[in-house]
């Protein structure tokens, strides 16, 4: 895995898939954790995003979202996907992988927006050992496909 993923996930319910994610696969450093925390102290969206883009997503260059059973209702994930879809300074957007967990309930709409453009890959979390690495490279390949990208929808103002 040569690229630089960014993993967005519902904390309380996925974090021991995503601790696994990155300990099974995220050799060199290449699955970095730079979540969220459960609130950021400002009301201003622009600096929220700006956090985001600066100090979380940096230097990626594909987001995995793991999709359990809440992830569609999480604010933050819906800013993560918002946010890596968009080209930042010198930063181009990410490729995204949505991640199908044995607990997945809806898909978070944002990411659904994508998968159905053909701009967002997807795969089963069972597939981890033999596709995790294909998948990785055509999410980030796709970065060059800014045409099919979907991100007009309002972003999420509270999880439900």
């Amino acid at each position: 895995m040569a690229h630089k993923v960014f993993v967005s996930y519902h904390h309380a319910n996925d974090q021991a898939k995503a601790d696994y994610l990155r300990t099974a696969y995220g050799k060199d450093n290449t699955l970095i954790d730079r979540s969220l925390p459960a609130e950021v102290d400002s009301d201003d969206n622009d600096y929220i995003l700006s956090l985001i883009r600066t100090n979380h997503l940096k230097d990626s260059t594909v987001t995995i979202v793991l999709i359990g059973s809440e992830t569609s209702k999480r604010k933050w994930v819906d800013w993560e996907i918002y946010s890596s879809l968009r080209p930042y300074g010198s930063r181009s957007r990410n490729g995204l992988l949505g991640i199908y967990l044995p607990t997945a309930g809806d898909t978070p709409a944002r990411l659904q927006d994508n998968i159905d453009s053909g701009y967002a890959v997807t795969m089963n979390w069972r597939d981890l050992s033999t596709k995790l690495d294909s998948k990785i490279e055509e999410a980030f390949n796709n970065r060059s496909k800014g045409e099919l990208v979907r991100n007009s929808r309002e972003r999420r103002k509270r999880n439900s």
